[in-house]
């Protein structure tokens, strides 16, 4: 019978760790994706163009995070912006010079922007004339009523930082997406 005890917690014990182990490469996994948004591509503006937008993303696992960019750029690019649509990992993505506009995107893991989201944010230095949006792609739909909460999950910034960030959104239903990005640029590019 203490046999049987034994057994029993050493496999309990056994799946508890490959749980974690799981759960960590998971993260892992999830974080590296955003290295390999490694592409970029340029959208003319419709009409006499208005200005210059960047449009960076992290794709995440599912691709969404990428959609909801796409959506963002196409967007800008009818308001008449000239557009750089760019992966995280892009040398488009790290040219942030001479921008109107620069709008930032990836998915929420726990709660929290991406790590590759996060180290872009604050690396992110720009005229204080650039107008910054960011967006996030996830699940917690609770959060969207609190816009506090909402920046500090989708935006996190140091309390030290300088950025100015104009517009924040968070995009849990993919069929609102394109509603959801015309509002969001309306409050950005007015």
């Amino acid at each position: 019978m203490e046999t049987r005890k034994i057994l029993k917690i050493t496999g309990l014990g056994i799946v508890a760790v490959l749980v974690a182990v799981f759960a960590v490469m998971g993260f892992i996994f999830f974080d590296v994706m955003s290295y390999t948004a490694t592409g970029s591509e340029k959208l003319n503006p419709v009409g006499t163009e208005v200005g210059k937008a960047l449009v960076v993303y992290d794709p995440g696992i599912s691709g969404a995070s990428k959609d909801v960019a796409t959506v963002v750029a196409k967007d800008l690019q009818l308001k008449g912006y000239s557009v750089d649509l760019a992966g995280i990992s892009s040398a488009s993505a790290k040219n942030t010079s001479g921008y109107n506009v620069i709008i930032i995107g990836g998915p929420i893991y726990a709660g929290k922007a991406s790590s590759s989201v996060q180290s872009y944010l604050k690396a992110l230095n720009v005229d204080n004339s650039t107008k910054i949006g960011v967006f996030a792609t996830g699940q917690d739909a609770d959060i969207l009523n609190n816009q506090t909460l909402l920046t500090k999950e989708v935006a996190p910034l140091d309390e030290n930082s300088n950025l100015k960030i104009v517009s924040v959104t968070k995009i849990i239903n993919l069929n609102e997406t394109n509603q959801k990005a015309a509002d969001f640029l309306d409050t950005l590019v007015k």
